[in-house]
């Protein structure tokens, strides 16, 4: 059994050497290395010698990095096929009701507001997501600036942060492609850099627009909620 010490030194190696900077992937590596280390000090070799044997076997510091974003781009994966999974979950029975509750939402929605006051919604369903990591964010902020401790990221935090940037790109698509679209053909003199071109043409596709970001919205929050219960732990 290795000391605190010992584990010290062992944690030292992956964060210095190795620049591991991720709080589940150092947990998962230091809980190897350590095993790798007793079972060379179990042949009778001194704890620094059983440490660089194990070190070697986890593939130095270029190995042990490869294998950390190969853990980032595996859980990056996971996450895309559980969002979609929950997406698609809407549209099964008996979830398919509050998907048509939904839709019927939007519709109404639309038909009732001008297309000015529907894209300020659209861009705050798209956005909100980020609005979930702002607790994380002053606490992160309150432990390093202000009470100065060292901490790695949370893996599990970044990649389901960086799910939110679908978002972006329905911003983009939705509002900004439009705007660009018709400021090439009409050089400029029939566009607005803000006006919500796609909500002013049909209340169908008003609707539409509505119901994805809704959905959006809605899916984020059961997949943030369902990670955030597991922790993002910084260490």
């Amino acid at each position: 059994m290795l000391t605190s010490e010992q584990l010290r030194l062992l944690r030292h190696d992956l964060l210095h050497l190795a620049n591991i900077s991720y709080s589940e992937v150092m947990d998962e590596l230091l809980d190897h290395y350590a095993s790798l280390t007793e079972k060379w000090m179990r042949e009778d070799y001194s704890f620094d010698e059983a440490s660089r044997k194990a070190w070697n076997e986890l593939g130095n510091g270029r190995g042990i990095l490869h294998i950390q974003e190969r853990y980032k781009k595996l859980l990056l994966h996971q996450l895309q096929l559980q969002h979609w999974s929950i997406v698609r979950r809407y549209f099964r029975w008996p979830t398919l009701i509050t998907t048509l509750l939904v839709g019927t939402l939007a519709y109404l929605t639309v038909r009732a507001w001008p297309s000015s006051i529907l894209s300020a919604l659209f861009f705050v369903c798209v956005f909100a997501p980020y609005l979930l990591f702002i607790p994380s964010e002053l606490r992160l902020f309150w432990q390093k600036q202000i009470q100065k401790r060292a901490l790695l990221t949370s893996l599990r935090r970044e990649v389901v942060y960086r799910q939110a940037r679908y978002g972006n790109y329905l911003y983009l698509f939705v509002i900004q492609l439009p705007i660009l679209v018709i400021s090439l053909f009409f050089d400029g003199t029939n566009s607005r850099t803000s006006r919500p071109y796609l909500f002013e043409w049909h209340t169908a596709l008003s609707a539409a627009l509505a119901f994805v970001a809704i959905m959006y919205t809605l899916t984020y929050l059961e997949l943030y909620t369902k990670h955030s219960a597991k922790g993002f732990a910084n260490a």
